[in-house]
């Protein structure tokens, strides 16, 4: 079963691949399925939004839980984002440029 870790696997790939990590969830998960990284991440990619919105279902009758998992959310997703360290701003401005 899939849970939130699959999100650092996502976030953290550019950094690993550009560092040449190649021990890593996703670069494993690639050499072990005879697929290229590109297909796993895009797999990885569709597990995580599964679960994103398995949580949300969950917690829908739960206002507050709801809300508390929403901002939780968000705030990972925008720390990873702006950490110098993951390194998603060299590949986010060139997204935005284009």
């Amino acid at each position: 079963m899939p849970h939130l870790s699959v999100f650092s696997d996502i976030l953290s790939f550019y950094k690993e691949e550009m560092a040449g990590d190649t021990a890593n969830y996703l670069t494993l998960m690639a050499a072990s399925r005879g697929i290229t990284k590109l297909d796993a991440l895009h797999e990885i990619i569709d597990k995580a939004m599964q679960v994103h919105h398995n949580i949300l279902e969950c917690l829908k009758p739960y206002k507050e839980a709801y809300e508390a998992y929403v901002s939780y959310f968000h705030g990972y997703i925008q720390f990873h984002l702006v950490a110098p360290r993951y390194k998603l701003g060299e590949i986010m401005s060139e997204i935005v440029v284009q």
